[in-house]
């Protein structure tokens, strides 16, 4: 088995309680597909087969629409000696007392780390005082939190009504808070977003490797396995390992067959092997207005001409790229057994 994930995402629902335009799933507050509880619970169980998983995210969707069933599956994995990460738009914080209230259940439970969506279309949806409600109880109660922007050309969102927060300024200086924007790519042309030349993926400056391939591994409410955890991954079918209905996580990866192409996805990027592309057939037009290595991988995938040209030529570049990624995943073993020594020494003095 060659892949080695580090976490397991969990795409619990489709269900959210917004209808953002440029959602990567069409999640509404219609859509009640979602992965059956006992499944989740099954899941996380499974993860001891799998030594490499360190993390186990939970999201949608949203996740926070499982009630007391995500507090019992944030605790099942923590019981595992698992690190959890919840996604949320943060709807539940309808005031300082419940965002407060609802942390601490999830604190209880032993979630580590929350990231809080917000931007021009979330906010439609839930407004900017409940994402301060949540990251303010979150911080207080301890856990790594995150505020994530989206953020593309001609958006209308008032970043600073987070920022100048008197509250959330204070956690901003004292780094016990982090806001990131980050650009938001259109879904199927629906938002009809567009961005600045600056954030072409195609830039010399952002041009890298995509860390999520691979390194995750994410379970749809239709129970697919996929190989990453990217916004467009239900749409681009290669991407699938298979069905974990009717099989374990480990069953599911010691059957997948090995993939060149998403190793070198994982080491160099979907923008220089567009750029390999490039080499063989000199008229090929690179997507240059990409700006999200999720939305480069589909243009990758869904072009027939590029994809020839890797099955053509990729013997040319696989003798550097296997070998980067083999240090790569050993370079992640080694810190592994370090954190975990680590860990274990830090357990030892406090006990």
């Amino acid at each position: 088995m060659f892949i080695r994930p580090l976490t397991l995402s969990l795409i619990t629902t489709h269900q959210c309680t917004a209808a953002c335009d440029h959602c990567c799933f069409h999640c509404t507050p219609r859509v009640t597909k979602a992965i059956p509880h006992d499944r989740l619970r099954s899941l996380i169980g499974e993860t001891a087969e799998l030594p490499s998983i360190r993390l186990v995210v939970f999201t949608g969707g949203e996740c926070f629409l499982l009630g007391n069933v995500l507090n019992e599956l944030i605790k099942r994995a923590t019981d595992r000696g698992l690190m959890t990460r919840c996604v949320t738009n943060g709807y539940w914080a309808t005031s300082r007392n419940a965002a407060k209230q609802r942390i601490a259940e999830v604190a209880a439970a032993g979630l580590k780390e929350i990231n809080i969506s917000t931007g021009t279309f979330h906010s439609e949806y839930v407004p900017v005082p409940r994402v301060i409600h949540g990251a303010l109880a979150a911080v207080e109660a301890g856990l790594t939190t995150l505020i994530n922007v989206e953020t593309f050309e001609g958006t209308s969102f008032d970043l600073e009504e987070i920022t100048k927060h008197p509250d959330v300024k204070a956690l901003l200086e004292d780094r016990k808070l982090l806001v990131q924007r980050n650009v938001w790519i259109d879904n199927e042309g629906r938002a009809n977003l567009t961005h600045k030349q600056e954030h072409s993926r195609f830039r010399p400056d952002r041009i890298d490797g995509c860390s999520t391939v691979l390194n995750v591994i994410a379970v749809t409410p239709d129970q697919n396995l996929v190989a990453c955890c990217g916004l467009h991954m239900e749409r681009i079918p290669d991407l699938t390992i298979g069905s974990v209905k009717d099989r374990t996580l480990k069953q599911t990866l010691n059957a997948a067959p090995d993939d060149f192409l998403k190793i070198w996805i994982h080491v160099a990027g979907p923008e220089r092997i567009l750029e390999f592309v490039k080499t063989h057939l000199p008229d090929y037009e690179l997507p240059l207005k990409s700006v999200h290595p999720c939305e480069t991988c589909l243009h990758l995938y869904s072009d027939s001409r590029a994809l020839e040209v890797i099955k053509t030529h990729y013997k040319e570049v696989e003798a550097q790229v296997v070998p980067l990624f083999l240090a790569g995943v050993a370079q992640t073993s080694i810190q592994q057994v370090v954190r975990g020594a680590l860990e274990e020494q830090r357990l030892a003095v406090i006990g």
